[in-house]
């Protein structure tokens, strides 16, 4: 694994992980950024939703996958979004099928499905053939996006790709779910799950499982009861077993950046993988403090949040031929900013290293 130091750490007044999660969604920014959402038809019946920044446009275009039941709207979407809007970029936000909005056959995502992603990929490919492309998956979307690396290996098409607040062991986090405060985080995404199941309530794969909902008390049931049945798996802890992403780890052939924090509420650090674990093409960066999608920062101009800078950053430095050939009209000066440490980038008096995985 190549080190690389990242430039992230809380205030004393923010190292707490719940904090971290939370305040992120109480930004009272609303940080509005001008997509077009385009419901793609699929050959098997289904459809596709993207929202898309910047499509007609020309230069690398990001590939991002939301968490579990995230949407264009999560506050690290449109982050991120923002951001790459500033520096002229473009963007594709692609819906989880079946995630906030119900889709038409029985199965839905989950933390195995690759088939939207490669779908995308590959059109983007044969429309734009010389476009470089980059993927960010959040939580459940980074396994996805591991996933996908290891099944393609060298033809998957992505110059780099990265993952936020990866969940590495599935089980544990269903079991971390449960414990504490966490059980509020589950509780809102299990309604999620819920309300679009009963969106789908007249397939017949659906009838005889309705009922079941309302007993629920976790994210564990919803998947023993329909993800795991409706997608192959024996049950729950069969899908977790199969679907976990540090056994992908090893399969993946691309620039690949993991920004974890160790204080995340629903990863236990036993899950992490060791450096013997990750190829040198795999950079796992570990902040103290950060909580689960958190990584929240102060500037003088206030709270600031961590990854777009860097993950930006990670994917313009680990691509030199795509570096090379941009100009600052089109990426901005921003971006370059950022790169160099600039102190209107990331970094500021308050900002300090975080370690890598050892």
């Amino acid at each position: 694994m190549a080190e690389h130091l990242s430039d992230f750490q809380a205030p004393w007044w923010l190292r707490s992980s719940h904090v971290q999660t939370v305040v992120p969604h109480l930004d009272p920014r609303r940080y509005d950024v001008a997509s077009e959402h385009v419901r793609h038809e699929l050959p098997d019946g289904d459809f596709a939703d993207v929202h898309w920044l910047n499509r007609e446009g020309t230069g690398p275009l990001f590939i991002l996958l939301p968490g579990m039941q995230g949407t264009p709207r999560s506050i690290y979407i449109r982050a991120l979004l923002w951001e790459l809007s500033q520096r002229g970029l473009r963007a594709a936000v692609l819906c989880h099928r079946g995630g906030a909005t119900a889709n038409r056959r029985a199965p839905f995502y989950h933390a195995g499905f690759t088939e939207h992603l490669a779908w995308l990929i590959t059109t983007l490919r044969e429309r734009e053939p010389h476009t470089p492309l980059y993927a960010v998956g959040f939580s459940l979307g980074g396994s996805m996006v591991i996933r996908y690396l290891a099944e393609t290996g060298h033809h998957s098409h992505l110059k780099a790709a990265a993952a936020v607040s990866l969940t590495f062991d599935l089980s544990s986090t269903a079991r971390r779910a449960c414990e504490g405060i966490n059980q509020l985080y589950q509780l809102r995404v299990l309604r999620s799950y819920q309300r679009v199941a009963r969106l789908k309530a007249d397939l017949p794969e659906y009838v005889s499982r309705m009922d079941a909902l309302k007993g629920m008390r976790g994210i564990r049931d919803f998947d023993e009861v329909f993800t795991a049945p409706l997608h192959g798996f024996g049950d729950a802890e069969d899908y977790y077993r199969r679907c976990s992403s540090r056994q992908f780890l090893a399969g993946i052939e691309t620039p690949f950046l993991i920004l974890n924090a160790e204080d995340d509420p629903l990863v236990a650090r036993d899950t992490l993988p060791s450096a013997k674990e990750l190829r040198g093409n795999v950079r796992m960066e570990l902040t103290p403090h950060g909580g689960h999608l958190g990584f929240m920062y102060r500037q003088p101009s206030g709270l600031c949040y961590y990854p777009p800078s860097r993950l930006i950053s990670f994917f313009l430095q680990e691509q030199r031929e795509a570096h090379e050939s941009l100009s600052q009209v089109v990426v901005g000066h921003g971006v370059f900013a950022v790169e160099a440490g600039d102190a209107r980038g990331v970094v500021d008096e308050h900002v300090g290293p975080a370690r890598a995985a050892q």
